[in-house]
């Protein structure tokens, strides 16, 4: 009896602090609808999103060479991606991103994809720990310092970036 009294009140806490994923709203703004808070690539491949994503996801040819010597690193790190639906370069970059992630065997687990609304806000999400400037902003730390940033667009390619950072600070 008191095991199910347990997970009864467990599996309520839980629920209570769990934040739901890929939430949609509609955007003031862009008048379109919008992911917004905690997302991740299925939230991706929904409607009206698909489109996009696939497109840049199935397009983009990561340099093999590149992705290897990221395989090391997989899930050492922490990734933090700030994005928005609604933003051309996140509607770009981010599903290249996630590709070289997934070529590199990063497991989905060790990135937080935080999307937000064109005023840069998302509900139940404290956004000024990352003095965003400009979607998207992929941040990469050590779970106690931050590392690197990719903002907006790459310097050379997404894993050429994110491989300099790593090895910078090994």
């Amino acid at each position: 009896m008191k095991t199910l009294i347990f997970i009864a009140l467990f599996s309520l806490t839980t629920g209570i602090f769990a934040q739901e994923f890929n939430n949609k709203i509609n955007d003031e703004k862009t008048k379109n609808e919008i992911l917004i808070g905690l997302c991740n690539k299925q939230g991706f491949l929904e409607t009206p999103f698909t489109g996009w994503f696939k497109t840049e996801y199935d397009l983009y040819q990561p340099n093999i060479d590149v992705i290897k010597q990221l395989k090391p690193y997989a899930d050492k790190y922490k990734i933090t991606v700030i994005m928005g639906t609604w933003c051309s370069d996140s509607r770009r970059e981010i599903p290249r991103f996630l590709k070289v992630m997934d070529y590199a065997g990063y497991s989905p687990n060790s990135i937080k994809i935080l999307c937000i609304d064109t005023q840069k806000k998302a509900p139940e999400n404290d956004l000024s720990i990352y003095n965003i400037e400009k979607v998207p902003t992929i941040i990469i730390s050590d779970y106690s310092k931050e590392l690197g940033r990719i903002i907006e667009t790459p310097t050379k390619t997404l894993e050429s970036d994110l491989l300099n950072i790593l090895q910078n600070n090994k």
